[in-house]
């Protein structure tokens, strides 16, 4: 079996990982390698931390997604993500503490003396996922946020800005405070992704340090770091407690369709909170715009607290961050049945922005000039969700869409935060089914409806709702056996074989028209609007070739050619070349073949067409069309080699995909699936028997 690797990830030689070190010195507990398996989370019990190998110093950036353990303690003091030097009083040690908790409360560490809750009642939640984001990039505008929510006001700011610019030469830990190179304060949590970055202060440009993702190998949970392809472990007394392995990412799919219909829908929850700031671009088709609906939306409360990113309702696009206004002020672009939209929100405070392009036109600016949307910042407590809008006063996910959803991108002013892609992906049980891949974080999420603590809902139909394959992530097995044939409609149903319709090209498939044909391509392309054919076997106005301007046909004798019949087993072989070109036809009777009939015919070319050939179609510049109405049981087509030799590079065979139950064409030369483009189910049939290597046909 043959894999395609594209996750994105860079493997690196040892050497190369230490000259990323070379400015920290490597953690003793981390080694160059690739995880076993991704994990939800990884939890530390009050014993585990990690040297990031980051130093603690001004212009760093941490974007933690985690979870913090019940209290044990009337004032739990735990260290997250921290450094701090030691001295005889606390209040003579500088310190770095981007994530600390203190009696249920943020402990803001930056210099001398600066300690304490900055915000007064805010506190962290406990047992409960959250977003803590600390940005220490410039001291006149430091940030500590949870979900979005800031904890600073302007003169918590000024007073923790006094110390100016501040280096420890400490290593940042993770799961404890480096207090004076010696762990302290250890944290009893879970993390789901942690980012660490540091500014250019030349440049002003965020460098990605870390990118630690929970993971396992040989049976130890740790973390992944994507930005340097290393592993760290705990250098604690213990390991860590491994969360539940994360389904594994099969292959991506062209598309996913939701239902969008009462209490049966599918939508996911991004783990994105609704903020200001925030900027996507959602590539979708709706099928019931009249509705209103949530495309990637969440609501604070029952009023007008909206945050609305992509959201139709009747004639209109909507947008929202905080107040929602009148449809008439979004009318612009009016959403229309089946149009692929790409639709692009900035909801920066006093300057948001929503662009709407429709099939890949170009994009129209939708927000009026001159109204305000929400000039404050604003923060939800609650997640956007996809395909639907979630409520945060109820924790229910409602006003589903009924759309086709192609790709999806969520940021947090220039960090890619989401990079979601529709997906076909497997648990731990064997159960394959359709979601999203978030390429970002490597994590596949389901499709989830109703309450949030429930999390059922209703897949996908793996036939009907998701879209051909186009890039294998894993290994994935091929299918068990072949169907008897695949069948065209004749209509719109058509497979681009990926072979470049040029001289030296030879098939022999095995067929059956299903209706009598009358000008209809079974494998072909036109480059031009004139004469120039290249048909490998059409049926205009019998059984015919095309190279050229001509049509050369089976003749039948006399001035009569062998016109196709519907419901004959053909067998087609045929050759296109620079000065030979033959097809020879024979028809089963009785279970034998009968030759009907050859033609050959020397026509000088050379043609290339620039486009690769249909199948029950033609590429006419391409645009598929003179669908063929007609059956597959076979298909074989071989390249010329700068030899004058033919070498086989499709050999094609009905199957049912064994990932998305679809019928389609398995390739046993290339051990690929093979997609019809017109319609994501193509009618199949016959006996299922066992898939043997095909038999090589020389042609003559």
């Amino acid at each position: 079996m043959k894999t395609v690797l594209t996750d994105g990830r860079t493997r690196r030689t040892a050497a190369c990982v230490a000259m990323l070190f070379a400015c920290n010195a490597a953690p003793a507990e981390q080694v160059a390698a690739e995880p076993d398996a991704f994990l939800d989370y990884i939890e530390a019990t009050g014993s585990q931390y990690i040297d990031t190998g980051v130093n603690a110093e001004t212009g760093l950036k941490a974007r933690i997604d985690m979870e913090w353990g019940a209290k044990t303690a009337a004032n739990d003091d735990w260290s997250m993500l921290d450094a701090a030097t030691v001295a005889s009083a606390s209040d003579n040690r500088s310190r770095i503490f981007l994530c600390h908790i203190y009696n249920q409360k943020p402990f803001f560490g930056y210099g001398l003396k600066q300690r304490g809750n900055p915000a007064g009642t805010f506190e962290f939640e406990r047992e409960k996922r959250c977003e803590i984001v600390t940005d220490i990039t410039s001291t006149d505008a430091m940030e500590l946020c949870q979900n979005g929510a800031k904890t600073f006001s302007a003169g918590d700011r000024e007073k923790y800005a006094a110390n100016g610019t501040v280096n420890l030469n400490l290593n940042l830990y993770l799961f404890a405070c480096n207090y004076g190179n010696k762990p302290n304060w250890y944290a009893r949590a879970k993390l789901y992704e942690c980012k660490i970055f540091k500014k250019n202060s030349e440049t002003g440009e965020l460098a990605l340090l870390r990118h630690y993702l929970p993971c396992i190998k040989d049976g130890r949970a740790g973390l992944y770091d994507k930005a340097n392809g290393t592993i760290s472990y705990s250098s604690g007394s213990a390991d860590f407690i491994a969360g539940p392995v994360l389904d594994k990412p099969l292959a991506l799919v062209e598309s996913l369709t939701s239902d969008g219909i009462g209490d049966n829908y599918q939508c996911f929850n991004t783990w994105v909170y609704g903020k200001s700031g925030l900027k996507s671009e959602v590539e979708v088709s709706p099928l019931n715009p009249t509705y209103d609906r949530g495309i990637l939306a969440c609501r604070e409360t029952d009023g007008d607290t909206r945050f609305f990113m992509a959201y139709h309702y009747q004639t209109a696009f909507r947008f929202a961050t905080g107040k929602l206004l009148a449809k008439s002020d979004l009318n612009v672009v009016a959403p229309q049945k089946g149009v692929r939209y790409v639709i692009k929100t900035d909801t920066t405070p006093g300057a948001q922005s929503m662009t709407v392009s429709a099939n890949g036109g170009e994009a129209v600016e939708v927000l009026k000039d001159g109204i305000d949307y929400g000039s404050t910042y604003m923060a939800t407590t609650n997640t956007l969700s996809l395909l639907a809008t979630h409520r945060a006063y109820d924790n229910y996910f409602t006003s589903p869409v009924e759309a086709i959803l192609y790709a999806t991108k969520i940021w947090d002013g220039d960090e890619l935060l989401r990079d979601f892609v529709p997906a076909i992906a497997t648990n731990a049980e064997g159960v394959v089914y359709a979601g999203l891949y978030d390429k970002v974080a490597e994590r596949i999420y389901k499709p989830i409806s109703g309450n949030l603590k429930v999390e059922t809902g209703k897949p996908f139909d793996m036939e009907r709702q998701v879209g051909p394959v186009t890039n294998v992530l894993a290994d994935v097995a091929a299918p068990k056996a072949r169907i008897g044939y695949i069948e065209a409609n004749g209509t719109s149903d058509y497979f681009d074989i990926g072979v470049e319709a040029k001289d030296g090209v030879e098939m022999e498939a095995v067929m059956e028209w299903t209706a009598a044909p009358d000008d209809d391509v079974f494998i072909g392309a036109r480059p031009t609007s004139g004469n120039t054919r290249f048909f490998l076997y059409n049926a205009w106005p019998a059984h015919s070739v095309g190279y050229a301007k001509d049509l050369p046909r089976i003749n039948a004798g006399g001035d009569t050619y062998h016109a196709p019949a519907a419901g004959t087993k053909y067998r087609i072989k045929s050759r296109l070349d620079d000065g030979e070109q033959f097809l020879q036809v024979s028809a089963q009777t009785g279970g034998a073949w009968e030759l009907l009939g050859r033609t050959d015919r020397t026509y000088k070319g050379p043609l290339e067409t620039g486009l690769s050939f249909y199948l029950f179609a033609r590429n006419y510049i391409g645009k598929a069309d003179s669908f063929a109405p007609a059956r597959l049981y076979s298909l074989k087509i071989k390249t010329k080699q700068p030899d004058g030799s033919y070498a086989l590079v499709r050999d094609f065979v009905p199957a049912v995909d064994t990932l998305t139950g679809q019928n389609a064409l398995w390739d046993r030369a290339s051990e690929t699936y093979f997609y019809n483009k017109g319609n994501y189910a193509t009618a199949g049939g016959g006996e299922a028997s066992p898939l043997y290597p095909g038999m090589l046909i020389i042609l003559k």
